[in-house]
Formats: C-alpha cells, structure tokens, sequence
C-alpha cells in the first residue's frame, strides 16, 4: 500500500474515532451519506485558531480523500489561499481590509460550523471540482495531542512532538516543501509508531477526547458512524 493510502487511512481512522463519543446517539442514524459504499470524496480542513474570528480558524491546508466502497483511493492536496468563493462575499472585516473575494483559507469564518463546512465544499468543488460528501476539520491542538499520544515523533532528526503547525511551516518556508509534503513527512513516522498495538490505542483514546473538546470537527457528524458501527477500526488497516 503507497504512503499516500497509508496517510489517508490514519487520518480516517482520527475521525472514526471520535465518532465513537457519539456513536450510540446516534445508532438507528438515517445519514444520506454512507461512505461504506459507492464512490465519496472527503473534504479535510486543517484549521488554524490563532486567526482569530467568530468561526473555528482560518483553513491553513486541505485534502480530499477520494474512497470507493470504504477503502482509500487517493489523496489529493488543496492549497487554500486562491481558491475563492462563486457566491459568498467575504464579510465585513474582511471587507474592511481589501478582500474582495472570499477564499478557501476563510471558508470557516462564521460561528456556524455546518455553514462554514458547506461554504467550502462549494469552493472546492467549484474551483477544483471535487464534490465531497463529508468534511472534516482538525485543529492544530488535535494534531499534537495525536502526536504526543505516540510520540516522541521524528522528521529527519527533529522532534515534532512540540508544535506540528510550527514544524510544518518551517519544513514549507525554510525548507523549500510543499505544504502537502510535510504534512506527509509528519504522518509517515506516526504511522510508523502506531504499529505498536499500545500506540495505536493511545491514538484512538487521544483522537476521541480530542473530538470531545471540539479539536475534531465532522460535517456531517454522524456520516462516519456506520463505518464505526459495521467494521470497527481494525478493519480499515
């Protein structure tokens, strides 16, 4: 299985888990979404808080997850910051500062996360064409809570334990790569850690309480918990 797969399967496997918080609630759940068969495509959203605004955060990085019948197909990078929205004006502040256009890196300004969630599946698939069914969105403090759960984590001789968003930027500016490879070069070694079976649940447990704080964010919430229900994690390995 490619590295790209590999990836995508982790970060799957951070949002089933913390499906599972809500996973009775919503037991006899009629979601139009059921990733488990056909053709999806998952929108994920790296969210930044530290730009502050009503909303999550400021979108730093996406992915869509293109699944057939639950199993990965592809994983596909999404640079936010040219991408803008078709309908949506930017709001007032934005306004205030020269924006004319609403872009993807501000898709997740309101309070209202499902309005947000929508705004930029409508960017995405407008501007790349990707229509995606679920979106996901994961703050920085989740990330690291996964990371320290199974860490000490190394890229190239540094530990990243501390401050993934940091490392990641570093790697970007200083570096010279892509935002989407150092992304990779971060889960590359925490896939490696979680073949430990000890690490892997330290993962899952850390993924749950960080869905519980509000770190995770799924749109639908209840889109992933069929798969939790049906397969359990093992099997998406």
């Amino acid at each position: 299985m490619s590295w790209k797969k590999k990836i995508a399967i982790i970060i799957l496997l951070i949002f089933i888990a913390g499906i599972v918080v809500v996973a009775y609630e919503y037991e006899t759940t009629s979601a139009d979404v059921n990733v488990l068969q056909g053709d999806h495509n998952i929108l994920i959203l790296c969210a930044d808080p530290s730009e502050k605004r009503p909303g999550i955060g400021a979108v730093d990085m996406a992915f869509v997850i293109g699944t057939h019948n639950g199993s990965v197909k592809n994983i596909t990078p999404i640079y936010p910051h040219l991408l803008a929205s078709p309908t949506v004006d930017p709001p007032a502040e934005l306004k205030a500062q020269g924006d004319t256009k609403l872009y993807l890196h501000d898709s997740l300004w309101w309070a209202d996360t499902e309005y947000d969630a929508k705004v930029a599946q409508e960017i995405v698939q407008y501007n790349k064409g990707y229509k995606t069914d679920v979106v996901v969105i994961v703050t920085p403090e989740a990330v690291d809570a996964l990371i320290k759960s199974i860490g000490p984590i190394y890229v190239n001789g540094t530990d990243v334990t501390g401050s993934s968003i940091d490392f990641v930027r570093n790697e970007q500016y200083s570096g010279g790569m892509s935002r989407g490879k150092a992304v990779e070069s971060v889960m590359k070694p925490m896939i490696n850690a979680i073949k430990d079976k000890n690490k892997f649940s330290a993962l899952l447990q850390a993924a749950t309480t960080q869905y519980a704080k509000g770190n995770i964010v799924v749109v639908p919430k209840d889109a992933f918990v069929k798969i939790a229900i049906a397969y359990g994690f093992k099997s998406l390995l």
